[in-house]
Formats: structure tokens, sequence, C-alpha cells
């Protein structure tokens, strides 16, 4: 039966059967019997369709402002319960719960229901676990072990595309504690309802560009250089692996702790809290030494060197200027990512998200230097040369060209760097250049100091990228600098929206 004024922002599921200690069961349909004494009956509501909650750190910043999600995005194929007796902490009994049956006409109340019928459970206190969409079982005998043998979960690919078959969810670990589940009769169901609120092991990255061309101008703002076109992004340092509670933890140093169930499986505190990811503590201040050999990051940016082995995605076309809607899911790259976080002093270039934009760019004109030793300024693109030299916001088409613009006798490749002049060799279709974002989940507005949590990614958050501006030329070549932190200039200003990640849809599935 349904209760739908219980059952707001909540999804309901059901399992039956639940009658001695240490087993586990797979559950189709119903239980028939009834609650007989010791036994209760039971309704478990989970709830797939909300924030990730309002600590700081493990949340988004603007929460007023919530995106929808699609249908599989919130989906629930089956999900398992996990019971362990509160007092002893030891295993009582796991169900999966399967073969959810929609209730018709429950769509016209906003709402999508599912019903099965209610649980037999024997009577007692519960710390209560529930993980959705995942054919792993986490089952051990003992609580500790149960959330200590949770590390090696995987996707298998960092970058997921396919969420068809629904996304990994679990409820916080800290939040279903000593449940007392008693004796209730058939008009009193209600009085054992558990809400659980399940949130997606997964972050969510839509990626955009606001136009399709972008005009460079020089530092007066007046006078235009070049003209430059996003064709193509490309997401690096992407983890694989993932807890499947979430942690979290109060750290000043890079010390490991204990991990306690009250403690890092909560809400994140205001001071020095930060969300763990299963690879948190190999991140070491010296990133230069690390290489990924264990080949937990997927696209590690150490790999992005040779842009020609890159597997870049293309964009969609740009909203158009006089209609813009940034809002329309047509104009994103849509993708989904494992959390990925840092302590402080770590959030460098070596373990950070960031997503690396590959541009063509276009001179406004380049400076040639003629036979009487005078620059000439060149429009006519055919003249154009294979490699163009960039300085102060000029292109010139060689280097005695650069060299007379600087005053100076010579320029090579070896001193270019010291005038900070670029050289770009021209492609098939042009020239080009390159410029990385990296995604931020907590900013603290103050560019040069390091934030905690300021860059990372959180499980069951959206980060929304548009690319409003580019107010600079980018690099000849992806430049990676594992040990340089985050925070900096960038060529890019990019509108960076951080969202809880809700859906329209709220889901029941009463037992």
């Amino acid at each position: 039966m349904v209760n739908l004024n219980k059952t707001i922002f909540a999804l309901l599921l059901a399992a039956t059967g639940l009658c001695g200690c240490s087993q586990n069961e797979d559950l189709d349909a119903s239980n028939e019997g009834e609650a007989t004494q010791g036994v209760t009956g039971v309704v478990f509501r989970l709830q797939t369709n909300t924030s990730s909650g309002s600590t700081r750190g493990a949340t988004a910043e603007d929460t007023d402002n919530r995106s929808q999600g699609t249908p599989a995005e919130y989906q629930v194929n089956n999900a398992r319960v996990y019971l362990y007796d509160n007092p002893t902490k030891l295993f009582v009994k796991s169900i999966l719960l399967t073969n959810l049956t929609k209730v018709a006409g429950s769509d016209a109340s906003g709402m999508i229901v599912y019903e099965t019928e209610r649980v037999s459970v024997p009577q007692g206190t519960y710390d209560i676990f529930v993980v959705a969409n995942s054919d792993k079982d986490l089952t051990k005998d003992k609580e500790d072990d149960f959330l200590a043998n949770i590390d090696s979960m995987t996707y298998a690919k960092g970058l997921i595309t396919d969420i068809s078959k629904g996304v990994v969810m679990a409820n916080r670990a800290s939040d279903n504690v000593g449940v007392v589940l008693k004796n209730a009769t058939e008009k009193a169901v209600d009085d054992n309802v558990v809400s659980i609120v399940l949130e997606r092991v997964l972050a969510r990255l839509d990626i955009a560009k606001g136009s399709d061309k972008y005009t460079l101008t020089d530092k007066s703002n007046v006078t235009s250089y070049a003209t430059v076109t996003l064709d193509r992004h490309y997401i690096v340092n992407l983890s694989k692996y993932y807890y499947s509670f979430r942690h979290t933890a109060v750290l000043k140093t890079f010390e490991e702790p204990a991990w306690s169930l009250s403690q890092n499986f909560g809400g994140v505190n205001d001071v020095n809290g930060y969300v763990i990811d299963p690879y948190f503590f190999k991140k070491t201040i010296n990133a230069t030494n690390f290489d990924n050999q264990d080949k937990y990051y997927q696209n590690f940016l150490g790999d992005a060197k040779n842009p020609n082995s890159i597997q870049w995605t293309n964009f969609k076309p740009a909203t158009p200027s006089t209609d813009v809607n940034y809002y329309d899911p047509a104009y994103f790259n849509t993708a989904y990512c494992l959390e990925n976080c840092m302590l402080q002093p770590a959030q460098k270039n070596a373990y950070s998200t960031g997503v690396i934009f590959d541009a063509r760019f276009e001179p406004n004109g380049v400076y040639h230097l003629n036979a009487g030793g005078t620059l000439e300024f060149i429009t006519n693109k055919s003249n154009y040369p294979e490699v163009l030299y960039y300085y102060d916001y000029k292109f010139y088409d060689s280097t005695d060209a650069l060299a007379a613009a600087l005053g100076v006798s010579s320029v090579t490749s070896g001193n270019m760097d010291l005038y900070q002049a670029k050289k770009f060799q021209k492609a098939d279709d042009g020239y080009h250049c390159y410029y990385v974002y990296w995604i931020r989940h907590l900013d603290n507005y103050k560019n040069t100091e390091m934030g905690v949590m300021e860059f990372g990614v959180v499980r069951n958050n959206l980060y929304r990228m548009i690319i409003a501006q580019v107010s600079g030329l980018g690099d000849s070549e992806i430049i990676v600098l594992p040990d340089k932190p985050d925070e900096g200039e960038t060529n890019l200003k990019v509108i960076l929206n951080v969202k809880p990640w809700i859906v329209r849809d709220l889901t029941d599935i009463v037992l």
C-alpha cells in the first residue's frame, strides 16, 4: 500500500522474508507470511534524487540552482540492503531487491511510485546500509570489516558515458545507525518506516562553449589580433576506483585516520574537512614523482604530452548569441566520473581533474621582414607561413622578423622562452593552441591562496562548465607541469556552476 504523505522526496524499496541471522536473500516478489513473534514488517524508503547535503565541501555552492536529472541518472534497477546488529556490530541479513513494479498513474502526481510487499525482519536495533545498481555483494561478518572492505570497487573506466544500466548509489553510512525495528501490526506498519537517502558515487560533468569563435584583443582591449575556435576537449586525471560509501575526515597532514563510522562516514567539517577517495593518501605534495604506474587515473595528464595520442571529444554547436540558453542539455557534452580529492598542499596538476581544450586560431595579420629590413604587415592568408612566431599580441613569419621586433641580433628555439615568445607549427586545418582548465569544487575566491577542497570532484554533484571568454592565446603544446598548483591565471574565463544533482521525479517504492 502507498502512503504518499510519508514519501515526499523518497524512493521506497521492499524485500521479503527476513527470518534468520547471517543470511542473504535475493528477492523478486513478496513475502506472503504474517509477522510472527520476534519478527516485524518493515518499509525501506530510499530517496535517489537528493543533493549531496548541506555540509561544506560535500555539496554544491549554489544550492538554490538545481539541475533536473535524466531517468537513467535516478533509476533504481536493484538495491541490496545490509543489516548489522547495532549493539554487537555483527551481520544479520542482506537482501537484494529486484523486480520493482511501477504503480500505474503515479507520474501524474510528479512522483514515480514502485510497489512491492513489505519486509519481515527480526526485531532489533540495526545499522542499515544500502547500495543500489551494483552487482557486488559486500557482506562481511563484522561491520568494521564491511566498511573496511569497500576500497576496491571500480568502474573500470574513469570517464563513464553509458549509464543506461543505472548509476551505483549508496546511503551515507552514518545516516541510518541505531534504527529500532519493533513489533508492528499491519495497521501501524508505518512505525517501521526506514527512510534511506541514496547518493550517486558518480559526479556529472557538463561542458559547453558559449560561442563558435572568440576574438582575442591586445592589452588595450581594443585591437584584435586573432580569432579562436574551440574545437575539442579532453578530460584528464579521472579516477577509476571508488568507495561504496562516502568517506570524510578532518585532516591537517597525510596521516590516514582509523576509519570510524561516527567520524568518517557522514558530513564534512567546516574546518579542514575533506571528502576522501581511495587514492587520497598517495597524492603527495611532491607531485613530480607521481607517474601513475598503477593506472589509477585514466587519461593521466602526464600521458598528454603528445596531443596526437589523445582521443578528443568534439564540441556540440554553440548556442546562438541572440538566443543563449546555456541550460539546455543539447548544448553540453555530458560525461560522468568518480571522486578525485586531495589534501590542500597536494592540489596540483599531477592529481587534479581538468579539461584540456584544443583550439584553432587564425591571425588577423602576420609581420614579415622584407629585403629592406623593414617589418611589413601581411593579411593575405595564403602567405601565412608553416611556422608562426608569437610575441606581445603580434605574429611573425620568421625568427628574423621576431628578432627585429625584439631589437636583438637573433632569436633561436633555445632562447624564445626568455622573451616569452611562442612557436606554432601549422597543421592541415590551420594553427592550433591548447588551454587547460582545472575543476574547482569549492572556490575560496583567493587567487593566491589554496583552499581546502577548492579543487576536486565530489560524488553526487554536477559540474557545469561554460567557456564564456578566451582572453589570450594558448600554448603551442600541452604543457605538463605536475608540481604546479591549480591556482593561477588562465586565458579562459569559465562560468562554473557546481550544483546539487537533483532530479525532477520523486520515486517511491513501497514494501
